[in-house]
């Protein structure tokens, strides 16, 4: 009778760590939240600051501020999707057990990581196009690594996403 109580303990405790685990993405997630509130404010900055110097006239730098803008908001995509996958994974856990949470929990990582790496590839041409753009402040080898990298990124998608099982 002593052997089924000393069962009963073990989940508990590892049931106690999953949970505790759980709960300490809570900060994180309101960390994410602030970084979100000040990049909104820097986002409306750049636009004030644009205004204020009639920077917009001038062609040139319209598109590099619009890029700078698309940047901007492809990253705070980036952000909640982050944030909101973490919310969903946590809200995962405490409704599904046993191999329904392994499953669920495998294919919403697999869209969230073919959304984030879709994500830093947009992210990353960009950048690479405002730098180019701004060639006469870029050196040459800045310009060919920032390709490079992004290069590397491509590959990485390709096989993140194409050689890929079928499940």
């Amino acid at each position: 009778m002593n052997e089924p109580q000393a069962d009963q303990g073990k989940p508990q405790t590892s049931d106690i760590v999953i949970r505790l685990t759980r709960y300490a993405q809570i900060p994180m997630l309101i960390g994410l939240a602030v970084a979100m509130v000040l990049f909104l404010i820097t986002f409306f900055i750049d636009i004030y600051d644009a205004i204020q110097t009639f920077e917009f006239l001038d062609r040139k730098k319209t598109i590099l501020l619009i890029l700078n803008l698309l940047d901007m908001v492809f990253i705070a995509n980036l952000l909640i999707m982050v944030a909101t996958n973490t919310y969903n994974t946590f809200l995962l856990k405490k409704s599904v057990h046993g191999d329904d949470y392994i499953q669920q929990g495998e294919k919403a990582y697999r869209r969230m990581k073919h959304r984030i790496v879709s994500t830093i590839i947009i992210i990353s041409s960009i950048h690479v196009l405002s730098e180019l753009l701004e060639f006469s402040q870029t050196s040459p080898l800045q310009v060919a690594a920032l390709f490079g990298f992004h290069l590397i990124l491509l590959a990485t998608y390709v096989v993140t996403n194409v050689f890929r099982t079928n499940d």
